[in-house]
């Protein structure tokens, strides 16, 4: 059988839908078909199981987000300017999926095997290699000219990532006990883009 590349999309479209609204667990090959508008089989033909569809939906994830942040740091040599990117394109892919934080909570960080494989698709992931060693660099020079505190750049990226992702964990909480509109919405987590950009870079002041 030749495969259909715009069924395929729909089937992953789907999925991707379907995983972050009800989870993983909660999300059959047959709720997958059924909103793809085909066949359990041909979900198995074109994914063969329910784990690797998911995994090539986080990879693409993943891929995303990394590819936004290097294109946009690619030969900065400023880390206010790098930091400033870096927060700006997760700031920007989480906007436009906003259930994504609450997705890596429940399937990965509560899942230990499925961490470890994303841990190898990771750590031999080219583009994600590439740009820690760039902002690792940029990082360890700045401390080396006395621009900034020493800090290890895990724990920077880390200050970062955990600043950006309670923003959207606690947005819910926000728009609901303010009764936020869109606009407002989009207004706050502009806010928040600023003031973690703020807190950070202050924060590695000497």
């Amino acid at each position: 059988m030749a495969k259909n590349s715009q069924l395929e999309e729909s089937i992953m479209k789907a999925a991707e839908e379907l995983f972050l609204q009800n989870g993983f667990d909660a999300t059959s090959t047959t709720d997958i078909a059924k909103s793809a508008g085909c066949t359990q089989a041909l979900v198995h033909y074109y994914y063969r199981t329910k784990e690797n569809l998911f995994q090539q939906i986080f990879t693409q994830k993943f891929q995303l987000l990394i590819s936004h942040i290097h294109e946009k740091n690619n030969q900065v040599n400023d880390l206010e300017l790098a930091l400033r990117n870096f927060v700006d394109s997760y700031f920007d892919t989480l906007s436009k999926n906003r259930q994504i934080p609450f997705f890596l909570i429940k399937e990965l960080i509560m899942n230990e095997e499925r961490r470890q494989r994303m841990r190898m698709r990771m750590i031999t992931d080219a583009g994600s290699l590439q740009y820690y060693t760039d902002w690792d660099k940029l990082i360890k020079s700045e401390i080396a000219k006395g621009n900034i505190r020493p800090i290890d750049t895990m724990d920077l990226t880390i200050d970062v990532v955990s600043l950006v992702v309670f923003t959207f964990i606690s947005l819910p909480l926000y728009s609901d006990l303010f009764e936020q509109n869109e606009e407002e919405i989009r207004a706050y987590l502009q806010r928040r883009k600023e003031e973690v950009i703020t807190l950070i870079l202050k924060g590695l002041r000497k």
